[in-house]
């Protein structure tokens, strides 16, 4: 029997969020991809079937931009001093002591931690990035990962030619590829990547046929010093030399690109994180982004800064962020002041439709990389699925299946999980099955060794 009729199997459910809706329906997965996606009934032949009757079924989120190995540093970003950054006095000092094994054991439980949230598929920028691809292999996370480029700055700059060599590496290994792990080529940010190093990332993203992912204009510092190293701001600097054009670029934050900047993006994909973006800034203005016609998705960053690996959490939190305005703005002082509320006060919420919301978690992220297509349960896509159970406490009633989706709190009931193809745990108990086991108890007791280690390397 071959490998992919070996892993074929059918999944049925009366709640299957299609591309266009909800419905019943079933799938089709052979070869760690969906080959079928049917409404109605499923054939009545000899295919497994997993029919799981009223729970709901819909791709696996999809998280954009992410650091694994960094769940590791888990709330040690609430001791900085106010003023301090969260990248350059802590996750600097900390990664320059790393070892290529802790980035692998810390790797897996940051990738754990995404599964559990129903994410199937993570994008991650990190040092080591080959540690970090056998990590997700490890685990039955699928990946795209861009080995961390530096040479102006931060732990990255005495090992690029590793992190280019590990780049392409990642990008021929036909093992990983079955397993749903490809590669994007990495320079780190503006300020800690020079022109020469941009331009061999972006020659190797062409020859390679790689996106470029990287942090772009995530603090005032890196704005300071792009003017002074190339005098440009990080958009007009990259636009000018004309990398934007020659391959696809797909940027973390861009907190500091301003309007008139933003039709300079609108060949990219910006990544907003909002929780991490709390703790080390603010939150990006995303409707700027969509005012200005650039394309934009949703990520968690990392749990060193946002302490959460949830998608959903992110998405809750963007569809309440327009009433933020009131908050602070003049019409509420007047009311504080002893004034009366006002229409602006009265009609402050403008909340996004749910399916809009779930589309930057799944096809919008999930269609980012030539190699890969996720976040749908299209023909072609990776068989990357998640089964929830509306029965449990968090979901019912399932008035609104999308909603429950994007304002519950609905990671508990994670009812299956399926990545390139292949159930991660048990049915009906992934979170608990998943702990349970082996090789999670190995994993997390090497990864408590590592962390114990470097923290004592650290004077931590």
């Amino acid at each position: 029997m071959s490998r992919e009729a070996e892993r074929r199997r059918r999944i049925a459910a009366r709640s299957v969020l299609f591309p266009d809706g909800v419905a019943e329906g079933y799938l089709e997965l052979a070869g760690g991809r969906i080959v079928a996606s049917e409404r109605g009934a499923p054939p009545g032949d000899d295919v497994p079937l997993d029919d799981f009757g009223d729970a709901l079924v819909t791709p696996a989120l999809v998280d954009a931009h992410t650091h694994l190995a960094l769940v590791a540093l888990r709330g040690l970003a609430s001791g900085l001093p106010p003023k301090a950054s969260v990248v350059e006095d802590l996750f600097y000092m900390l990664e320059a002591k790393l070892a290529p094994g802790d980035v692998r054991a810390f790797s897996r439980m940051g990738a754990y931690d995404a599964l559990l949230g129903g994410t199937g598929l993570v994008w991650d920028h990190y040092y080591a990035g080959e540690e970090v691809a056998a990590a997700c292999h490890d685990v039955g996370l699928a990946a795209v990962v861009a080995p961390t480029l530096q040479d102006r700055g931060g732990p990255g700059r005495e090992h690029t030619e590793r992190a280019l060599a590990a780049t392409e590496a990642i990008a021929r290994d036909a093992g990983l590829r079955d397993a749903g792990i490809v590669a994007a080529v990495g320079p780190h940010a503006t300020d800690t990547v020079s022109d020469a190093l941009w331009e061999r990332a972006v020659t190797l993203a062409e020859r390679l046929d790689l996106p470029v992912h990287a942090h772009l204009a995530q603090s005032a510092d890196e704005w300071a010093r792009s003017l002074e190293l190339h005098g440009a701001t990080p958009a007009t600097r990259l636009a000018r030399a004309g990398w934007l054009k020659r391959a696809p670029h797909v940027f973390a934050h861009a907190l500091f690109v301003p309007r008139p900047e933003l039709p300079l993006l609108r060949d990219t994909t910006l990544v907003a994180c909002p929780y991490s973006q709390l703790v080390f800034a603010f939150p990006a203005r995303v409707d700027v982004w969509s005012e200005e016609g650039v394309p934009w998705v949703v990520a968690t960053d990392c749990a060193a800064s946002n302490d959460s690996m949830s998608l959903r959490k992110e998405l809750r939190f963007l569809s309440g962020m327009a009433a933020l305005r009131a908050s602070f703005g003049g019409d509420y002082e007047g009311f504080l002041a002893g004034g009366e509320p006002g229409a602006g006060l009265r009609h402050a919420a403008e909340t996004p439709e749910p399916l809009a919301l779930l589309r930057r978690v799944f096809e919008a992220p999930g269609r980012l990389h030539p190699a890969l297509r996720a976040g749908t349960l299209a023909p072609g896509a990776l068989a990357n699925v998640a089964v929830w159970d509306v029965d449990h406490p968090r979901l019912w009633p399932l008035h609104d299946p999308l909603r429950a989706l994007t304002h519950g709190d609905g990671d508990g009931a994670l009812h299956a999980l399926f990545v390139n193809g292949r159930p991660l745990g048990a049915v009906g108990d992934v979170s608990g099955s998943l702990r349970r086991s082996d090789l999670y108890e190995a994993h997390r007791e090497e990864a408590e060794g590592r962390l114990a280690a470097l923290m004592k390397r650290a004077g931590i």
